[in-house]
């Protein structure tokens, strides 16, 4: 079945030798040139991928440095804030209390007014009611220097009253 011919043997190594020298020529330098090119072009992918990284991180850090520090500072100016808003409800309230006192006080003065105002009516009233008594009863008209002089001993005599 098998037999073995020298001449072709011969012929079949230099045709495999020859094939070899020509793929090594035409097709093993392309390929392994290619090969290496493609072997460059990963390894430069992946290098830059990790400088992208690296910068990623970087820039993820600042980032969060910098969300931090906004939240501080947003903390900061809600505190200022609150701080603030107490100190002007405390103003107000403070306002308010005075205005309040100040009311008072002009009530208070404006009834001790109307109070001397009503017993300084009341006292010329009575005296002239007095007076009046007192000349019907005395069947007489007092002359002006006297009802003058009995209105001052009725008005000190009445003020001596309202002191007790």
């Amino acid at each position: 079945m098998f037999e073995a011919e020298p001449g072709l043997m011969i012929w079949t190594v230099i045709s495999f030798v020859i094939l070899l020298v020509l793929l090594r020529k035409f097709a093993y330098k392309p390929l392994v040139g290619m090969m290496h090119r493609r072997e460059e072009t990963i390894k430069e992918s992946i290098e830059e991928a990790k400088r992208t990284r690296e910068s990623a991180e970087e820039l993820y850090e600042q980032y969060k440095k910098l969300i931090d520090k906004a939240r501080d500072e947003a903390k900061k100016i809600i505190d200022e804030g609150k701080t603030l808003g107490e100190q002007a409800r405390k103003e107000m309230v403070t306002k308010a209390n005075d205005e309040s006192a100040q009311v008072v006080k002009r009530a208070q003065e404006q009834i001790a007014f109307e109070k001397e105002r009503a017993l300084s009516e009341l006292r010329e009233q009575i005296a002239d009611l007095s007076i009046m008594a007192a000349s019907k009863v005395i069947d007489r008209s007092l002359s002006l220097k006297d009802h003058e002089k009995l209105l001052e001993e009725y008005i000190s005599s009445i003020g001596e009253v309202d002191a007790q």
